[in-house]
């Protein structure tokens, strides 16, 4: 485990710095300490390296998130235990400088990018829908197709201001403007997917 770890935070490093293209695996080898043999045992090619660091990143932000702990919790809590875990790897500054190489290659780097949204983003769609989802069999949420709500969420999540972060623009927004920013969205979703009132 040490050295996939190792070779994971040396991959990491090498692909800010250098990019996905001019990052070899002989290089991650020698930045980890470990023989190219290794790497290749643990990894079965690049790709398969950038997928497993995308996805041990997003493993870290949503440790304890799971979907059978926070579909115990009322909506609101849940969405907003999730919502903190979303915007705190979407403001990590690794992942924005990850953002901003795979935009910056995304004409000629298809399958990279490919790779970096099946293991990152789609997941996580689909696993706040399955949250989702279950809110509305429990009559909590009226969520008539659970996907389409799960984008509307993460959407609302990362609106105009992390473009303007990708952008270098302005910096990452403050513990208390992103607390702000999470009630907002979490109550406007809330109203727009609260359930019907029974009327006695």
């Amino acid at each position: 485990m040490e050295k996939r770890k190792a070779i994971l935070e040396a991959a990491g490093r090498l692909f800010l710095e250098h990019g996905f293209e001019r990052t070899t695996m002989d290089a991650v080898a020698a930045a980890a300490g470990v023989s190219k043999l290794t790497v290749y045992s643990h990894f079965q090619d690049k790709e398969g390296l950038f997928r497993a660091l995308v996805a041990r990143k997003c493993d870290r932000y949503f440790k304890g998130r799971d979907l059978e702990r926070l579909g115990a919790l009322p909506p609101k809590e849940a969405l907003t235990r999730l919502a903190n875990g979303f915007l705190g790897l979407m403001y990590h500054p690794d992942v924005l400088s990850l953002y901003r190489l795979l935009i910056g290659g995304a004409s000629q780097q298809v399958s990279r990018n490919r790779a970096f949204h099946d293991t990152g983003p789609r997941p996580t769609i689909e696993s706040l829908a399955r949250l989702l989802a279950g809110f509305h069999a429990r009559g909590l949420l009226r969520v008539g197709d659970p996907q389409r709500a799960a984008e509307h969420l993460l959407a609302m999540l990362q609106g105009c201001m992390h473009q303007r972060v990708l952008l270098n623009v302005e910096p990452p927004p403050a513990a208390r403007a992103l607390k702000e920013h999470i009630e907002d969205v979490v109550a406007v979703f809330l109203r727009a997917y609260a359930p019907p009132v029974v009327q006695r």
